[in-house]
């Protein structure tokens, strides 16, 4: 399957996950045969409709921040992929044979997408965005507290590796559909003060959620 441009990407109304990962100069080529061959994995699977890979050079001169957009059409379809043997088998290798830096981000708008297209009404992206934080700081903190003994062993790139995609898995399969349940009627509400209670309802939880890990031995 041919690489998707941007705008083929973003008019689909499929889902599109975002990774960023930093790797050194020379290493960009061996990353791109990498990215190659697990396309032509993925293309295995249902609901797999491509990728896009863009590079930008870091300020040291010496790294490059290369921005890989996979794309499926839907959400449970692209989870599948992330969580498949298949692919964990390959980033592995990747490991152990291209020495670069892995450094996993998620963006909120890998789920924007799929909130929208679930809603009646457009929903602002601002909720969006206000429901992905309110997803991910528990799922990030419990992770920290629950996977020190174990992932925290681990070197900085695997830990990661790992602690992200079972942050994905946690706030793509549970959270974030959960959320969107809870707050269905504010996501697409013109009440001005619907609006407020639902804004100020995300950052009392969040406040509660704050003090709650922040009496946890060892969190100050």
């Amino acid at each position: 399957m041919a690489p998707l441009s941007d705008s083929e990407l973003f008019d689909s109304g499929h889902f599109v996950y975002t990774i960023h990962s930093v790797i050194p100069c020379e290493s960009r080529q061996s990353f791109e045969d990498f990215q190659r061959e697990m396309n032509e994995v993925a293309n295995r699977f249902e609901g797999y409709r491509g990728q896009s890979i863009s590079f930008q050079e870091k300020e040291d001169g010496q790294h490059v921040l290369a921005t890989t957009r996979i794309v499926f059409e839907a959400l449970d379809q692209c989870l599948h992929w992330l969580d498949s043997p298949q692919r964990r088998g390959l980033l592995h290798q990747a490991e152990t044979l291209m020495n670069y830096r892995y450094q996993g981000t998620l963006e909120a708008d890998s789920f924007d997408q799929w909130i929208q297209m679930r809603q009646p009404k457009k929903v602002p992206i601002w909720k969006v965005n206000l429901l992905v934080w309110l997803a991910l700081y528990p799922s990030v903190m419990l992770l920290t507290v629950f996977g020190s003994s174990s992932l925290g062993r681990l070197p900085l790139p695997l830990n990661m590796l790992i602690g992200n995609l079972i942050t994905v898995l946690l706030t793509g399969h549970f959270l974030v559909p959960w959320l969107s349940r809870l707050y269905g009627n504010w996501l697409h509400s013109q009440s001005l003060r619907l609006a407020w209670l639902g804004t100020v309802s995300v950052f009392v939880m969040q406040v509660v959620l704050l003090g709650l890990f922040s009496s946890l031995p060892g969190m100050l």
